[in-house]
This record gives structure tokens, C-alpha cells and sequence, in this order.
């Protein structure tokens, strides 16, 4: 059985509500390193989110979110973040580290003061979204 399309955009509402898990060391300071890059990947994409830019929150998830999540594309993402976000205050958030770990950077961060974790994977030479973890 398929999920709805709020259902399978939820693990974003969840970070956002600081429902997830997850420490890591510091990210290098070099602006090109990997670990960097990841970082800035990762502030982007919850700066965007608490800007209410939900299509460009849904353009940063990777083809494997869309599959794993059974979101059929960008214009269903877009309304599930919008529903799900609907009212939503900002969230306050504070990268912890990066680490990066068979070819996936893994983000710790603290949202609203509840640790959270975004797994990044390369498309194209650029990092996307695959999934917000939880405990």
C-alpha cells in the first residue's frame, strides 16, 4: 500500500519539529572539502524550509526520496510540505557536524534544541536530500 503524499513528506515536518537523532564531529574548516560543501547543502535546504520556498525545498530532495517515499514528483512534495508546514513557526536550528560515510554526508544538527540528521547523497556533483533520520 502506498503512502499519501503527507505521509511520505513527514520525516521533513519531523526534523523540523526536532524529532530526530544524531551527533557527529565538526566539519572541516576548508570552504572546498567535501564536508563543507555538505554543510552548506544542509543550511540551505532548512533556511528554505523556514522561508516557506517549499519548491525549492522539494528541488534540493534526491530522485531516491521521490522513490523511497513514493512522492511522484516535485508538485506533490511541494503540497505536502505546504500542508504539513502549514502555520509552522520557524525553526531555530545549529549544524553540529558532518561526517562523511560510504559516499553519504551525514548532517547532525540541533532544531529547535532537539538533535536531528539529514543524509545527503550526490546527484550530478551535487548534494540532495535523501532522508531526515530519527531515533
Amino acid at each position: 500500500m502506498k503512502r499519501s503524499v503527507l505521509v511520505s513528506v513527514i520525516a521533513v515536518v519531523l526534523l523540523a519539529a526536532g524529532l530526530s537523532a544524531g551527533v557527529a564531529r565538526p566539519a572541516p574548516a576548508g570552504p572546498d572539502s567535501v564536508e563543507s560543501r555538505a554543510k552548506a547543502v544542509a543550511i540551505r535546504f532548512l533556511r528554505t524550509l523556514n522561508a516557506k520556498r517549499f519548491e525549492r525545498a522539494c528541488h534540493m530532495m534526491s530522485a531516491r526520496f521521490y522513490r523511497e517515499n513514493d512522492v511522484p514528483n516535485e508538485a506533490r512534495c511541494v503540497l505536502g510540505l505546504r500542508i504539513g508546514f502549514m502555520g509552522a513557526p520557524e525553526v531555530r536550528f545549529k549544524i553540529l557536524g558532518v561526517r562523511v560515510v560510504e559516499g553519504r554526508a551525514v548532517v547532525d544538527a540541533l532544531a529547535d534544541g532537539a538533535p536531528g540528521r539529514i543524509v545527503l547523497v550526490q546527484e550530478h556533483g551535487v548534494f540532495k536530500v535523501l532522508s531526515l533520520r530519527g531515533a
